[in-house]
Formats: C-alpha cells, sequence, structure tokens
C-alpha cells in the first residue's frame, strides 16, 4: 500500500494526526455562518457540525464536557457545565478533532464511558473561542487535549498523539478567523509550550486577582497565517522573535507582582519563546522567558 500523502498543502509535525482523525465544529448556526468550515483546505463534512441547540447534540457535548474535565480537573479548574454552554457553545464556538465511535480505542470508550448504542464522534481534542466586541478579535477560552491526560494515566504509550493541542489550536484559529487573539494561562501551565510556538505573546497582566487563580497571565498576538502555520510546525516558517531579558521562576509571586507592577506603569514585555523546565532540584516548575519590548514613559 502506497504512503498516505498529506492532507495540509503544508508540512507539520502532526501530520500523522489527520490519518487517524476527523475534524468537527460545534456552533449555532447564526455562529456558523461566520466561520471558515474548510480552514487551510481541511473540510468539516455536514455531518460533523455540531448544533449545541438541538437534543441530538446531547451526547457529544457530555463527552465534550467529559474531555474538559479530563484535561482541567486535575488542575482544579474544571468547567460547570452550564459555563461550557454560557459561554464556549452559545457566543462562541468549538473546533477539534475526534474520531468515530466505531473506531474509538476501548481504553478511551471505557475512560468516557461511552454508551453502547453510540455511533458518533468522540472528541480526541477541542479549542474553544469567543468573539470580542471587535471585528476579528478572539478571546480563547479552552484547550483541551487527550494526549497529557494519555501521558500522565499511561495509556496507550504507543499512540502517538504529539502536536494534537497545537494542531487543534491552528485549525481552529483559522477555522474562528481570527486577526488578534487574546488569551489567559497560568505561569505553570503546560499550554505555554504551545502558546508560545504562535510567536511573542504581549503581556497584558503578569499577576491577575481578577482571576480566580491570581498566578494568571494574560497574553495577545496578531493571528496570521504564518504564525498559525508555526504553530503547528511548518517548518519552512520561522518567526521573528526578541532576545530574552530574564527567565522568571513561575512560582515567584513576588516577582510576579513587581512584572505587573511594571506593566501598569506603561512597560511593555512578551514571552518570546517557549518556556524551559526549571534546574535540577528546584522541585520542579517552569522558567518563563520575559523580553522588554518597550519602557515606561517618563
Amino acid at each position: 500500500m502506497p504512503p498516505l500523502g498529506p492532507i495540509l498543502p503544508f508540512d507539520i509535525k502532526g501530520a500523522h494526526l489527520l490519518h487517524e482523525l476527523v475534524p468537527y465544529i460545534v456552533a449555532t448556526p447564526a455562529n456558523l455562518a461566520m466561520l471558515n468550515r474548510s480552514p487551510f483546505g481541511l473540510p468539516t463534512p455536514v455531518a460533523h457540525i455540531i448544533n449545541p441547540l438541538r437534543l441530538e447534540s446531547e451526547i457529544f457535548l457530555d463527552l465534550l464536557h467529559k474531555l474538559d474535565g479530563l484535561t482541567f480537573g486535575p488542575e482544579g479548574m474544571p468547567m460547570p457545565k452550564w459555563v461550557f454552554y454560557d459561554c464556549s457553545e452559545l457566543p462562541g464556538a468549538i473546533y477539534g478533532l475526534a474520531r468515530p465511535a466505531a473506531t474509538v480505542w476501548p481504553k478511551v470508550a471505557e475512560l468516557f464511558a461511552i454508551p453502547s448504542d453510540y455511533t458518533g464522534l468522540v472528541p480526541v481534542s477541542m479549542y474553544v473561542a469567543i468573539p470580542m466586541p471587535q471585528p476579528g478579535v478572539w478571546f480563547g477560552h479552552n484547550l483541551s487535549s487527550l494526549a497529557p491526560v494519555f501521558r500522565h494515566l499511561d495509556l496507550l504509550p504507543d499512540l502517538d498523539l504529539a502536536g494534537l493541542g497545537s494542531l487543534t489550536k491552528g485549525l481552529a484559529l483559522k477555522c474562528f478567523g481570527v486577526k488578534q487573539f487574546w488569551g489567559a494561562t497560568q505561569w505553570q501551565s503546560k499550554a505555554l509550550y504551545i502558546h508560545a510556538k504562535f510567536g511573542p505573546l504581549a503581556l497584558q497582566t503578569a499577576y491577575t486577582p481578577a482571576h480566580s487563580e491570581h498566578e494568571t497571565l494574560t497574553y495577545g498576538f496578531a493571528c496570521t497565517d504564518q504564525s498559525l502555520r508555526a504553530s503547528m510546525g511548518d517548518p519552512t516558517i520561522t518567526l521573528p522573535r526578541p532576545e530574552v531579558d530574564e527567565w522568571i521562576d513561575g512560582r515567584d509571586v513576588a516577582r510576579l507582582q513587581s512584572l505587573q507592577r511594571q506593566i501598569e506603569m506603561g512597560e511593555e514585555f512578551c514571552i518570546p519563546c517557549p518556556p524551559r523546565p526549571l534546574s535540577p532540584g528546584s522541585d520542579g516548575g517552569m522558567a518563563v522567558p520575559i523580553a522588554r519590548t518597550t519602557a515606561a514613559s517618563t
């Protein structure tokens, strides 16, 4: 049998995943009309478009909620179901990759407690975003993937899900037509490795008491085809990145508060590249790079 060819018109790190998984979109009919159903030429079949306003969507949406719980439950931030509807399915959109229930791996079926008579899709990843008032500006609400869940639980160790999160977010932002992206995440979240693939992340907050997790950063970047392709691992794309000025221990609350004060005084900073693990003997944690982009005005 000849090798399967590429599905996207450019190389990506997780190309193998598109031979194993299929795309889906969750959106109301009104919001769906504003989306690109074939991001980078990858079509989403009509049968894979889920309308959250219909009873027939119940099982799939329940599986999505379980995926969120598997991803964020260990961090203490699973989404209540009403928040999932009020802040995700209704005002925004969800894009992800899935596998038909008939071919889903038995351990995944057990993990999700899939009904034996269910014949729909089983989500393996999802990206949720919400449009902001300015046209083309979206806020990223949730990135979920079974890849870290499998690593943590040591499920299906031979299954290669590398690149699943980056691929999902890149395709999702193209689907949503995002021009300017904003997001919030925690300084110790492994998702920072994914977010930084899109290019330097302009910091808006470094310490955020408005969030239930104060050690949260708010970041943004201009969303272009170049940044999306880079995030998915296109080897032909190299994004410009400023030099690192310092590495911050993401658990150093005093430094985060100091950085927040600098931002409020008008200084501008970014996270120029992905974080790295702290040195051995540091009890875990990540070191996050910081670059100054402008100084405070005098």
